[in-house]
């Protein structure tokens, strides 16, 4: 049985989000937290302003650290890993530092020392996760409502894909090529995270070629559950997509993380659809053989079927500022500067899209990959 609770909240103006925040973690029956150490994790991404709709809103992460304040909690600690994670990282950019410093948190650099975790769901392959959550009794993942260029959505579930950190997750688009294998890693890593409530910023959403390069729209909801999963199945469901196209929401549920939500003691997801959002265009799902059988047999068989049904990213000169950040995000190097330009090795592609998420010009487009079915 999963409840998403969803209400209406206007603006990011501090004091309608802080009451929002604390209605709706009660409505959503949010987990006792009085003498616990909570972990949240924004969705940050590359540190964008937040006037982009790319990262977690500092007002909403302001709420909750104020509400569990309130609520009791003993430590509260922020953290996320971005795909380029520098040294001594800090999201000032997007103003959550300023939400960190003020509210007197403890920020945590998810590449101090983590932990080499076996993810379920992989052949029990082990990648790094934040040392973090072996010190915590509580995840709560707050996630930004927007599109994904591979995986349509982004929400709670792919948002704690951020506890791997650096570029040890652009190498897993390299080792799961189809969009169902990718799904099922990242479902693996949520199990083995083992969130315990999630909160989605959705008063600003970012629609279009998410999940950076896209444009925000004002939806003014926040939604929240104990239940990742049903609070990624609303989302989809107000994005105007059949929950169970999403990959990682119908494969979450095939592996029992969570379900889709029985009901909304609040605003029900089905009567908030709004129909001109610009989502991604589905494509064919992949066969159940060749997406969770050949990967073990015939990996570079798969990649080539990826590349048939996928367009390779475009680089546009003009708005490009040279940062290199497609270059270095890129897993199998398809990627160089010449003259001033990028250029790419579509043979070397693999159309993982880890170029277009952290381009901060908007230089970089998928061609057809937006839908308003």
């Amino acid at each position: 049985m999963s409840s998403v609770a969803i209400l209406r909240c206007e603006s990011y103006e501090q004091a309608q989000v802080d009451a929002t925040v604390a209605e709706l973690c009660t409505l959503a029956s949010m987990p006792n937290v009085a003498g616990k150490r909570v972990l949240l994790k924004p969705n940050i991404l590359s540190d964008s302003k937040e006037e982009l709709a790319i990262t977690t809103h500092p007002a909403v992460l302001r709420a909750v650290i104020r509400h569990l304040k309130n609520q009791g909690a003993q430590s509260i600690f922020v953290g996320d890993s971005p795909g380029l994670h520098t040294p001594a990282f800090k999201p000032k950019s997007s103003g959550l530092w300023r939400v960190i410093e003020g509210e007197e948190v403890q920020w945590v650099d998810f590449t101090d020392h983590p932990i080499p975790s076996r993810i379920p769901y992989t052949r029990m392959r082990k990648l790094p996760l934040a040392r973090i959550l072996s010190e915590v009794d509580l995840l709560f993942t707050l996630p930004k409502f927007k599109t994904h260029q591979l995986m349509y959505a982004t929400g709670a579930i792919k948002n704690l894909f951020g506890l791997v950190p650096n570029l040890f997750k652009s190498s897993m688009h390299l080792k799961y090529p189809a969009r169902e294998r990718f799904a099922t890693m990242l479902v693996g890593v949520a199990t083995a995270a083992k969130p315990s409530f999630a909160l989605m910023d959705g008063i600003i959403a970012h629609e279009g070629p998410g999940p950076a390069n896209g444009s925000p729209t004002p939806l003014g909801l926040l939604l929240a559950s104990c239940d990742s999963v049903a609070v990624d199945w609303a989302q989809a469901t107000i994005m105007g997509y059949d929950p169970q196209d999403i990959p990682i929401v119908s494969e979450a549920i095939r592996r029992g993380l969570g379900s889709a939500p029985t009901s909304y003691p609040a605003l029900s997801a089905e009567e908030l659809i709004k129909d001109s959002f610009q989502r991604i265009t589905l494509e064919k799902r992949t066969s159940f053989f060749r997406s969770l059988i050949l990967p073990f047999l015939a990996g570079p068989f798969v990649r080539w079927q990826v590349k048939r049904q996928r367009p390779a990213p475009e680089f546009l000169v003009e708005p490009c500022i040279l940062c290199r950040k497609c270059i270095d995000i890129c897993p199998v190097d398809a990627l160089r500067m010449e003259n001033r330009q990028i250029i790419i090795s579509e043979k070397l592609c693999i159309r993982c899209y880890c170029c277009h998420e952290v381009c901060p010009a908007d230089a970089i487009m998928i061609p057809e990959q937006r839908s308003k079915r």
